[in-house]
């Protein structure tokens, strides 16, 4: 990866960073999946990506650009590695047996890799993947059951109404026909 990339990522996640604070976020995802496009090692412009997702509420979508995420960024970094055994062949040859001894080499010969980022992304995939299986079905209507005085006509609830507002004759008090 070339300064040059990295710089204009940096650039990306500024300026996406910016639109996010401004509330622009869909503008905002759009610079950081170009950060992250540009230069796939930039953690943060993958985390305020998940971010986004998490503020949507898109657990599929969320989901998948955390397995992109990974992948990316382990590729990234493989990358790199090959590029740093191609210029410094001499001195990956010379630790080499030191480094099978220890148990610290890949099957593939690699360095072994046990990157915090990315550990934090599998731990987060895997409550968002158990979330999404056992998510509970909402219920077809929120509204409470009727109870049985809510249940009453508008008749009834006038006559009970009236009841309340007009005061209860004694029996004493009836006026007797003569």
């Amino acid at each position: 990866m070339s300064k040059r990339k990295q710089i204009r990522s940096k650039e990306q996640f500024a300026a996406a960073l910016e639109l996010e604070r401004a509330g622009d976020h869909a503008a905002a995802l759009k610079l950081y999946q170009k950060s992250a496009t540009t230069d796939p090692a930039n953690s943060h412009a993958w985390n305020r990506q998940m971010v986004l997702f998490r503020k949507t509420k898109s657990k599929e979508d969320e989901a998948k650009l955390i397995k992109t995420a990974i992948a990316e960024y382990r590729k990234s970094y493989e990358t790199k590695q090959q590029d740093w055994l191609q210029k410094n062949q001499d001195k990956a040859e010379s630790t080499r047996e030191l480094a099978h001894i220890l148990g610290i080499l890949e099957p593939t010969g690699l360095p072994a890799n046990h990157d915090a980022t990315v550990e934090k992304w599998q731990t987060r995939l895997y409550l968002l993947e158990y979330r999404i299986k056992n998510v509970r079905k909402k219920k077809a209507s929120l509204e409470k059951p009727l109870n049985k005085s809510s249940k009453r006509t508008a008749a009834e609830k006038k006559r009970k109404q009236n009841a309340v507002t007009q005061p209860r004759l004694e029996k004493s008090d009836k006026i007797n026909p003569i």
